[in-house]
């Protein structure tokens, strides 16, 4: 998989602020707030589409920090692992990170509305984690 397709990918499974895929824009100025890059948003582009090639090691720093994905993502000969295999999709990451701080309460409610719809879609229940003991 080239650098283009794995950029490709994470901008169509990552979800901006207003929960549309994440734009070139939006990637650069994460870049910029976290003061990890000074990636233009032309070369940004040009990675996306295939056109610039061999990005500089701090360039995949950046944008697998602003993707909150590990390096090894645009590094790994091999295919990464689907968004359904192992590993949280950016999306689910953002909703997971975004809950960070917030009260039992506010917690508890958010379970309840994620257990709504896995049941509307009809998912099974997600396998459980050591940690879900305490309920």
């Amino acid at each position: 998989m080239t650098i283009a397709q794995r950029l490709e990918r994470l901008f169509a499974e990552t979800a901006g602020p207003h929960g549309r895929p994440v734009t070139l824009q939006e990637i650069v100025q994460r870049m910029e707030q976290r003061g990890i890059s000074s990636m233009s948003l032309s070369y940004l582009q040009q990675l996306r589409k295939g056109e610039a090639h061999n990005p500089r090691l701090q360039h995949l720093r950046a944008l697998a920090d602003a993707f909150d994905v590990p390096l090894s993502y645009f590094l790994e000969e091999n295919e990464p692992d689907s968004a359904t295999e192992q590993e949280l999709t950016p999306q689910e990451r953002t909703i997971a990170l975004r809950v960070h701080g917030l009260s039992d309460g506010a917690l508890a409610s958010i379970r309840a509305i994620v257990e709504l719809a896995r049941k509307s879609e009809q998912l099974d229940d997600p396998p459980k984690s050591p940690d879900s003991t305490r309920d």
